[in-house]
């Protein structure tokens, strides 16, 4: 194990259903958000629990992304959250509305997809957590360990 992985479980391989998935063209009433265009990966993630927590994406090996959910672990990062990027995922937010723009599981999704299609193995590590220590856990991994490639840079 390596330093950053001294207090994570490493929840195994991301495994590539389909590559370079392109979603639909919107409908006239609708734009795409930044991250919308794809392409995107259809990915089978490992098995997660039903935890709030923090979780770190490794392309061989190395730190790629650091996250943190107060939901769970497993709905983060499966059909609903990172593994699948659906159509509506793409929407841009509509003024006054609380509906599309998953902005970050579009632009990690991609990320991924690109990981993949040069050849590089994904896996996922976690920490459980409570929802209130989620946060927490993600600020204190980045300070012990700094940011990594795919996170933004105008991050805490």
């Amino acid at each position: 194990m390596t330093k950053w992985s001294d207090d994570l479980t490493l929840a195994g391989i991301v495994i590539p259903r389909a590559l370079d998935v392109y979603p639909p063209e919107p409908p006239s009433s609708r734009v795409r958000h930044a991250y919308g265009d794809g392409p995107f990966a259809a990915l089978r993630m490992p098995r997660l629990p039903d935890n709030p927590g923090l979780y770190v994406w490794c392309a061989d090996g190395q730190p790629v992304y650091v996250g943190q959910t107060r939901g769970t672990l497993r709905s983060r990062l499966g059909p609903n959250g990172y593994s699948t990027i659906s159509t509506y995922n793409t929407y841009a937010r509509q003024p006054g509305k609380t509906n599309g723009g998953q902005q970050t599981n579009c632009r990690v999704n991609a990320l991924a997809n690109a990981a993949l299609r040069a050849g590089h193995e994904l896996t996922v590590w976690y920490r459980v957590t409570t929802a209130m220590d989620a946060l927490h856990a993600e600020a204190q991994w980045m300070r012990s360990n700094g940011l990594p490639p795919w996170n933004r840079q105008d991050r805490r």
